[in-house]
């Protein structure tokens, strides 16, 4: 009986001991969370507004817990003053420079105190020192802004819905995207774009050829600006051309005047053998066509040469031959 008792006893003083154990070591996990046990130094923010922060809530700085709110007091009338545990460990990282910031821990969550690096060297923090805050958040006009922007949304729906409906009323333009040809005549316009484009930058790279060989001093144009004597010869072409052809009106119309004249007499033959005057008219008009015939023929000549034509006459020539060629076969 007394070892059952005994065995008892044990038991509820392993009970008790297991207790104290836990609700030491509880305790110490909740004050190492709010810097109690641990090494930590105490700064102050200076806000406006606190929004809900209330003892006991987390400071992070970059994301990481770095300590807790030790108290939150009124100075004045516009600033309260936010008393903060901070690790002795990130003191370091902390610069005099940054500030402070207060937000949710989530949508819903618990208020934190955000420390906020600054651009700039500055010292790290020190006991007592003092973090200025920027305007922090208001739930209630984020939730305003949230219901603006919904009405936005909204409106914005609406909107595609009634052009939506459009679209599915439009007969012209299902019946344009339901034409199988539409996709082959795209595409072979497209094609016609490309080859014309292909035929612009040809054109455009001789263009730039011929302008490069006429600043280098190549090129038939640049000989026939430079040449003086394919100059000339060019000019003299061109003048024998209009001669001829001026020559040549005239032999067209002394002609005609014969042809009148005979058409207009007794008889053809026998005019031209008695009257004397039309006898010699008609001399005049038989040198005057020898002699265009035979001008004519030197500017031909003149032309074969010159260097605008002498491809067309090869041209005549190579033809020619060919076709006594044939000729001979047959």
């Amino acid at each position: 009986m007394k070892e059952k008792k005994k065995i008892e006893n044990s038991k509820l003083g392993l009970m008790v001991l297991a207790g104290l154990l836990f609700l030491v070591y509880t305790l110490y996990m909740i004050g190492k969370n709010q810097n109690i046990f641990g090494s930590s130094i105490t700064i102050i923010s200076v806000v406006e507004n606190v929004n809900g922060l209330v003892p006991g809530n987390n400071v992070r700085f970059q994301g990481i817990d770095v300590g807790t709110v030790k108290s939150v007091e009124m100075a004045n009338d516009s600033s309260i003053h936010i008393t903060l545990y901070i690790h002795k460990k990130m003191q370091p990282f902390i610069r005099k420079n940054a500030i402070t910031s207060i937000n949710t821990d989530g949508l819903m969550g618990n208020k934190i105190i955000h420390i906020l690096p600054q651009d700039g060297n500055a010292d790290p923090i020190e006991e007592g020192d003092i973090l200025y805050s920027k305007q922090p958040l208001d739930t209630d006009e984020m939730l305003e802004k949230l219901s603006i922007t919904g009405d936005y949304l909204e409106i914005t729906l609406r909107n595609l819905s009634e052009v939506s409906d459009k679209l599915n009323k439009s007969e012209s333009l299902w019946s344009l995207l339901s034409d199988e040809h539409l996709p082959q005549e795209i595409k072979n316009t497209i094609l016609e774009f490309k080859k014309a484009g292909s035929n612009a930058a040809a054109l455009a790279k001789e263009g730039k050829e011929l302008v490069e060989e006429f600043e280098q001093g190549k090129g038939i144009v640049q000989k026939a600006f430079k040449d003086s004597v394919m100059a000339e010869n060019l000019s003299e072409s061109i003048e024998n051309i209009l001669k001829t052809s001026s020559e040549a009106a005239t032999m067209m119309e002394e002609i005609r005047k014969i042809v009148n004249n005979i058409e207009s007499g007794e008889g053809t033959a026998g005019l031209i053998i008695k009257d004397s005057l039309m006898r010699e008219i008609l001399m005049k008009s038989m040198e005057n066509i020898e002699q265009s015939t035979y001008n004519f023929n030197q500017n031909m000549e003149a032309l074969k040469g010159n260097f605008l034509f002498r491809k067309y006459y090869k041209k005549q020539e190579k033809e020619l031959r060919k076709e006594e060629k044939n000729q001979k076969k047959d």
